[in-house]
């Protein structure tokens, strides 16, 4: 399946330019923050509604955007239930080719707007202004932050904390 998604995907990148690229991931994001994914999916793969249907709705949904020509490709393929997934792998996938691989930061509750600066300015300054940050709530964090890129972290989190004292008590 994720080969499946990264051929759309893939095709769909090189047939954008630059400008175009931005605009339509913006799409993308919001026509996945919009609504809810499942419920796309399920949608599209309900066979009790036809193929026509199921076009224009996909149509609308995508309004006057570029992505207009992939859910056609996917209406010739009769693969409209890949719509959601694919979406989201675009995305992923022109942050990978543009180098604009997300920084994730993990705290236990939603950061403070002083938390957040100081992270983007570490963020920024560390790794490229161009960096875009995902924040994710873990509420079994008991405090602290985690902030991963690539292959990297960084875990200052009381839990790596308490968990650093017990190995040292065990030894």
């Amino acid at each position: 399946m994720s080969r499946l998604l990264e051929v759309y995907s893939k095709g769909f990148f090189d047939t954008l330019t630059k400008e175009d690229l931005e605009r339509e991931v913006g799409v993308a994001k919001q026509l996945i923050t919009n609504n809810h994914q499942k419920d796309l999916k399920n949608f599209f793969k309900n066979k009790t509604i036809r193929k026509e249907e199921k076009l224009t709705f996909a149509q609308n949904l995508v309004g006057e955007s570029k992505l207009k020509a992939l859910v056609n490709t996917l209406n010739t393929n009769n693969r409209y239930e890949l719509i959601p997934e694919i979406f989201n792998h675009f995305i992923k996938y022109t942050s990978k080719r543009q180098n604009k691989i997300p920084v994730k930061v993990t705290t236990n509750k939603e950061p403070s707007d002083e938390i957040k600066t100081q992270v983007k300015n570490f963020i920024f300054s560390s790794i490229g202004p161009e960096t875009p940050i995902q924040y994710e709530v873990k509420k079994s964090l008991i405090g602290g932050i985690i902030i991963k890129h690539k292959d990297n972290e960084i875990d200052l989190s009381i839990d790596n904390k308490l968990n650093g004292l017990r190995e040292a008590l065990i030894n």
